[in-house]
């Protein structure tokens, strides 16, 4: 999949410019955050991120033409957000992998954000860095919008910078601190953003 992302960085003309690049593989495997702004965060965070690593998608994106292949073949786990299944029971393929030392990529958001705001985040990747006792690692991108914007099918060249963030320890997390966690993260993000509510 990363020589996917290459290829399609390298046909699209996408330049990544990475601040604390060496985050990235300080501590693995790792539950690695990232905000949605644009479809290019999928390639974006598959050149990041490169080997081991597995996403967590909605179940519609598995019917998209070759992205939902490669996904399923890299053992991506997909979602139903209508199912009655509890959360917890929807993310436990994600923590077999975690436990079977395959990192786990993940939007917070739950879905792209209309604009550039950052959007509230779910618990769901919280709770999961927290199960299986692995670091939650940021990935703040700031202009994917610059390459791909909303509701447009034309990839623009364009650098786009990324900010990784220091990896944070999840092993003193319990389930009555997970919301303080989250709220804590979602500040970083939008300090790194330069973003206010």
């Amino acid at each position: 999949l990363a020589a996917w992302a290459d290829f399609a960085s390298l046909v699209s003309g996408l330049k990544l410019i990475i601040e604390n690049e060496h985050n990235l593989w300080s501590h693995r495997p790792a539950v690695f955050l990232f905000n949605h702004q644009s479809a290019m965060d999928t390639v974006i965070m598959v050149k990041l991120v490169r080997r081991d690593v597995i996403g967590i998608a909605k179940k519609e994106i598995k019917r998209q033409p070759f992205l939902g292949p490669d996904l399923s073949l890299t053992g991506t786990v997909f979602i139903d957000r209508d199912s009655d299944k509890k959360p917890r029971e929807l993310l436990q393929p994600a923590v077999d992998k975690l436990a079977e030392g395959r990192s786990v990529a993940i939007a917070p958001e739950g879905t792209r954000s209309k604009d550039e705001k950052l959007g509230p985040f779910k618990m769901g990747a919280f709770y999961l860095a927290m199960e299986a006792g692995v670091p939650l690692v940021p990935v703040v991108i700031h202009n994917a919008l610059d390459a791909l914007p909303n509701h447009s099918k034309v990839v623009r060249p364009a650098e786009v910078k990324v900010t990784v963030l220091e990896p944070i320890p999840t092993e003193s997390w319990t389930k009555r601190s997970l919301v303080k966690a989250c709220r804590d993260v979602r500040q970083a993000y939008l300090d790194t953003l330069g973003q206010q509510e």
